[in-house]
């Protein structure tokens, strides 16, 4: 929680003047840190000592263990929040907390609710039980209705500086690798994203073979296209990544070529196969990046894979033709 500090100063300075609200949205992108701030908010509304999240009195103890019946929290089942879901919840509200002041209900990606699912909740929203507090996460307000957006307090997620995740990353682990700095560029102001890839060695490695693909596409005039595609389709699952390191390498060689600045890619780790290519022809590099963007639209539309990988893979290849 280090990178929502001030969010949750202020979320503990409303429960210090008695000012919470009934329902409040936490927007942002996915691994932000929507969850977990709700979390640390649940705990502190439910804690018997001063709302301190003491972790030692009797309603932080079934909290921690995820027992405390003052709590419930619903997660999206098939990609959406049925009517049933939150009705189910929504029973058990006249029932008073057992242990604390607060009963808390947390609603996980609340923008995959139905229409129906948000109608059924709106009632609660408006004439709420005093001590009943809603927390909605989404990505998006705009994706739920306004009648409910208007009866929640608004928590805006920005994303973090890269200078703040490496902060949290240095404070986390206790010391700093050299992939780091790729990760965190990578990972877009998104601190899940690059705790995600420091936890799953698999998507560093394959980085490293992705990489390695690529080069031999710019060098390898005669490779075989279809023994590469095998990389691809092993690893279908994820293709967003995949391309995504693709675009990044030759924008880090456009970059290069450009500038001769070794200081701003963000494959820094990986600077002498970067500089190595360097001298390829700006036209050339651009036309291997729209092959990739038009793969993954391509694949985005629902195009055949296979096809929009080779058509991808033979576009780079004859980029230098």
């Amino acid at each position: 929680m280090l990178g929502h500090r001030k969010i949750l100063a202020g979320l503990q300075e409303t429960i210090k003047n008695d000012n919470v609200g009934h329902a409040y949205i936490f927007e942002g992108p996915d691994g932000i840190g929507r969850r977990e701030t709700a979390l640390s908010f649940a705990a502190m509304l439910m804690c018997e000592q001063d709302h301190s999240a003491c972790g030692e009195c009797k309603s932080c103890q079934l909290f921690s263990e995820g027992s405390n019946p003052d709590f419930q929290e619903i997660y999206s089942a098939e990609k959406s929040i049925s009517v049933d879901d939150i009705r189910n919840v929504l029973k058990g509200l006249v029932i008073r907390p057992l242990y604390s002041e607060y009963k808390i209900i947390i609603i996980n990606d609340a923008d995959s609710m139905t229409v129906q699912a948000q109608n059924a909740l709106l009632k609660s929203l408006e004439e709420p039980p005093p001590y009943v507090v809603f927390i909605l996460t989404v990505q998006s307000g705009a994706a739920v209705t306004p009648t409910v957006r208007s009866r929640c307090q608004r928590v805006l997620f920005s994303r973090f500086s890269n200078e703040e995740i490496m902060a949290i990353l240095e404070a986390r682990y206790q010391r700093r690798r050299p992939e780091w700095a790729f990760i965190v560029s990578y990972s877009d102001g998104v601190i899940g994203t690059a705790l995600e890839l420091i936890e799953s060695p698999e998507y560093m490695e394959l980085r490293d073979e992705v990489l390695n693909v690529a080069g031999r596409l710019l060098e390898d005039k005669d490779g075989d296209i279809f023994k590469i595609y095998e990389l691809f389709e092993k690893n279908n699952d994820k293709i967003d990544f995949i391309l995504r390191i693709m675009l990044l390498f030759f924008r880090d060689i456009i970059i290069y070529n450009q500038t001769a600045n070794y200081n701003i890619l963000i494959n820094s780790d990986k600077k002498d196969m970067i500089i190595d290519n360097a001298g390829l022809k700006l036209s050339g590099l651009l036309k291997c990046i729209n092959a990739v963007w038009s793969a993954k639209r391509g694949l985005e539309y629902n195009a055949n894979y296979q096809l929009a990988i080779e058509v991808m893979l033979m576009k780079i290849k004859d980029s230098y033709v």
